[in-house]
Parts: structure tokens; C-alpha cells; sequence
């Protein structure tokens, strides 16, 4: 079976009358039907068109003319092609604009009722909020505030100095509330907000030096802020998490045994029961590290010589621990 390469019309073949094919089982009318009341088919399929493009094969034209057709098992171009009917019964469109629906306003608060902004003078039958807001103590006192106003109140009396009414400490309390909370907002904008491990001129309690190096970092107590390199308080490997002194460890707030001053860096005796400054320790030739690695316990205590012990501190002018004395045992410190 031959079939032009060239599209062709339905012109080229004028003697031919275009022949429909319509389906019966599904266009046709059943069975008793009037002629008058059957349906008229949307769509037809035209195989005039098909039979235009067909050629017999005793027809001789040039091979670049035409195709070839060598598969007619399933010769599905046979059906014809699908058409419309009438195309001049196509149902045209029609459109129209819809205006929008205004908006509709359920409810409408008068602004007359309630006036929401400061002026120089309230005018008669109108209600300032924000000085009724002011005006009103949003503070509340407890029953152990209650307890230590009476107790207050007490010593007030004593002292011959005029009583404190409930309103007044609710009002007092309001205002150190709100200086707080500015002090704190005023810290996070600022570098004063930042903790003790961002201040560039903390030093080591211990060696008193800013510096560290890579493996000797300076560790922060995450209770009493006290900073120490690693080698200086014995902190062989530094936590992930929370790191706190032995002091803070254990919830105490102890005297040191070699100097009058508490808090820092300091470790317990092998005892356990008294506690020493590791920078004293260092300082006192007697005293000495059992564990250099861990920087504890602080041994040796009792070498210290009884006359140290009497000695008065030229700096502080106490009597209190055990003070250094240079070599020209002339003064004290």
C-alpha cells in the first residue's frame, strides 16, 4: 500500500464525494424510535481524507513521492478522521464582569467611648487609661513579704522612725523591679552583659598571668567565675559541659588556712577538713603538692614554723595565717 508523501486536500480529489462512517451503537437510535426524535451526532469520522491519500500500487510515481506502508496488521488509519458535525452549531461563550461585594462592616466601635492617648487636660466625661495604668501598683506583696515588713516595722519603731504602710513597699518594690529589668536590658545591649570568659584582662588566680597556650587554656567556674589555666589548678582534661572549682563542688565557702582571705582558687589538705589557697601553697617554702599533675592535696602544713604563725602581715596588718618573710628577715608581708 502506497501513500503520498505530500499532504493533499480534500481538493485534490473533487470527484470524490466525502463519505462519513457513523457508529450505530453509539449514535444510532434504538430500536421503535422516531425518526424525528433521533439524536444528531456531535462528531463524525471522515475517510474521504484517508482514501485522498491512497494510492494503488499499480500506480507509478517516483520513490521520493510517496510512503511505503509495510505494517497492516493493525491498520488503525482506516477508521477515518474524527470531525466535528457541524461546526457552525458550536455554543459561543458568553462572559460577564461581577462587581466586587463591598466590605461589610459588622461592628464599629465608637472612639469617643475610650480615649487611648496622653493630653495636657482631660476634658470632662473622659478617662485617661495610661494614667490609670500608671497609677495602679502592679506589684503584690507575698506573706513572706508581709513578714518582713512587720519586722521592719518593728526596728522602724525602735529607732523612732515612722512606720511603712503596705502600699508604699508595693510601690518601692515596682520601681526596683523596673530598675532591674533596665539595668538588664541596658547589659544585653552592651558588652556589660558578656560573662567574665569575654573580658580580655581576667588573669589566672593562681600564676596571675593573661596569657594561655594550646593545651593550657583558661577555665571559668561556672558559679564563682574564678579563672585558672589547667596546669595551674590541675584540670587534666577541661569537661563539655559545666566546670565548677572543689569549693563550688561541694557547696562551701571555706577560710583559708595560710592567708585571711576567702574564695579563689583553692584545694583541700589530704585531710580533707581545712583548705588552702593554691597560690599560698606555692608561695610558702614548707608547703608542698603531693600530686604536681592534679595540683592537690596541699601536704605539709605542719612544717611551717610555729614563729610564722604569730607573725603580723605588713600589707593587711593581720594576724592571720602564715605570712613570708624575706631573706634579710626585716619585714614581713
Amino acid at each position: 500500500m502506497k501513500r503520498l508523501r505530500t499532504s493533499s486536500s480534500s481538493d485534490s480529489s473533487d470527484n470524490e464525494a466525502p463519505s462519513t462512517s457513523f457508529s450505530s451503537n453509539k449514535y444510532g437510535s434504538k430500536p421503535g424510535t422516531p425518526a424525528s426524535a433521533q439524536k444528531k451526532p456531535a462528531e463524525v469520522f471522515r475517510k474521504d481524507l484517508i482514501s485522498a491519500m491512497k494510492l494503488p500500487d499499480s500506480h507509478h510515481i517516483s520513490p521520493e513521492d510517496y510512503y511505503l506502508l509495510a505494517d497492516t496488521w493493525r491498520q488503525e488509519w482506516e477508521k477515518g478522521v474524527q470531525v466535528l458535525a457541524s461546526p457552525d452549531t458550536i455554543p459561543q461563550p458568553s462572559i460577564r464582569i461581577i462587581a466586587e461585594k463591598p466590605k461589610e462592616i459588622l461592628f464599629s466601635r465608637q472612639r469617643k467611648y475610650i480615649q487611648c492617648w496622653s493630653q495636657d487636660s482631660t476634658e470632662t466625661g473622659y478617662v485617661n487609661i495610661k494614667e490609670l495604668a500608671e497609677a495602679m501598683c502592679r506589684y503584690d506583696l507575698d506573706d513572706m513579704d508581709l513578714y518582713w515588713l512587720q519586722e521592719l516595722n518593728i526596728e522602724l519603731g525602735q529607732m523612732g522612725e515612722g512606720f511603712m504602710d503596705e502600699l508604699t513597699m508595693e510601690r518601692a518594690m515596682e520601681a526596683l523591679e523596673r530598675k532591674c529589668h533596665d539595668n538588664m536590658n541596658h547589659a544585653i545591649e552592651t558588652e556589660e552583659g558578656l560573662g567574665i570568659e569575654y573580658d580580655e584582662d581576667v588573669i589566672c588566680d593562681v600564676c596571675r598571668s593573661p596569657d594561655s597556650e594550646e593545651g593550657n587554656d583558661m577555665v571559668f567556674c561556672d558559679k564563682c567565675n574564678i579563672c585558672v589555666h589547667q596546669a595551674c589548678y590541675g584540670i587534666v582534661k577541661v569537661p563539655d559541659g559545666n566546670w565548677l572549682c572543689r569549693t563550688c563542688v561541694l557547696g562551701i565557702d571555706p577560710q583559708c588556712i595560710l592567708c585571711p582571705k576567702k574564695g579563689g582558687a583553692m584545694k583541700a589538705t589530704r585531710a580533707g577538713t581545712k583548705w588552702a589557697h593554691v597560690s599560698c601553697a606555692l608561695w610558702i617554702p614548707e608547703v608542698s603538692i603531693a600530686c604536681p599533675e592534679r595540683m592537690e592535696p596541699i601536704t605539709k602544713v605542719s612544717h611551717i614554723p610555729p614563729s610564722r604563725w604569730s607573725l603580723i602581715c605588713s600589707l593587711c596588718k593581720l594576724k592571720t595565717g602564715a605570712c613570708i618573710q624575706v631573706r634579710v628577715e626585716i619585714t614581713t608581708k
